[in-house]
């Protein structure tokens, strides 16, 4: 098995693990410090697989440094925005000044993703290293994401705020699913697809940008 096609099983199924344990989780209201790890680390180790790859050609951005790094950074951020989360004091009222700091490490762990998601996306999309019809799959994975989170945001803040009934508090919630799939279920389904169409026959090509 070419080193492109075991990278893509490995990181496919890892993405594919963690969106299916987030949807057990808002299924199931699991909302568990040990299960919100569990599907970090299962993240952060699917996402530094398709980084490094089992070779470099086979690496999603061919190793380079810039593609690296942002891809590194997508793969930790959640962790450490989790972890930090978790470190900080009980929150116990609504004035509880954990609750700001609670909100800027959310907020800032959101941001910081969001921008190396786009970098690596970028990266992703301009070298060599994936084929093309499948090089711009990951910025369409975060744009759904980014497009699902902010809808779910307007429907809460427009219509719920407004007085809407819990059927539109029930459709932000789904909105809310779809903003959490697009980049692990979706792209991990994406990367299997992807891997099982690979020609037994064809060899990995890097050529550097």
């Amino acid at each position: 098995m070419r080193a492109r096609t075991r990278t893509w099983w490995t990181g496919g199924i890892l993405l594919g693990v963690a969106g299916v344990l987030t949807l057990l989780a808002g299924q199931h209201a699991l909302n568990g410090f040990a299960l919100r790890v569990v599907i970090d680390i299962v993240w952060a180790i699917g996402v530094l697989a398709f980084a490094v790859g089992f070779s470099r050609d086979a690496s999603v951005v061919g190793r380079r440094p810039l593609g690296m790094t942002a891809l590194i950074v997508v793969a930790v951020t959640p962790l450490v925005s989790d972890a930090v989360v978790m470190a900080l004091p009980e929150v116990r009222s609504p004035d509880d000044p954990a609750v700001v700091a609670t909100s800027v490490v959310s907020w800032g762990g959101t941001i910081v993703s969001l921008a190396a998601g786009l970098v690596a996306a970028v990266q992703i999309a301009r070298l060599g290293t994936v084929p093309r019809r499948w090089r711009w799959m990951p910025m369409w994975a975060l744009c759904v994401s980014v497009g699902a989170a902010a809808l779910q945001y307007a429907t809460v803040a427009l219509l719920f705020g407004a007085g809407a009934g819990q059927d539109v508090l029930v459709a932000a919630n789904m909105i809310g699913v779809l903003s959490l799939l697009a980049p692990t279920l979706g792209l991990g389904v994406v990367a299997l697809v992807a891997a099982a169409s690979e020609r037994p026959d064809s060899v990995d090509v890097y050529r550097p940008v």
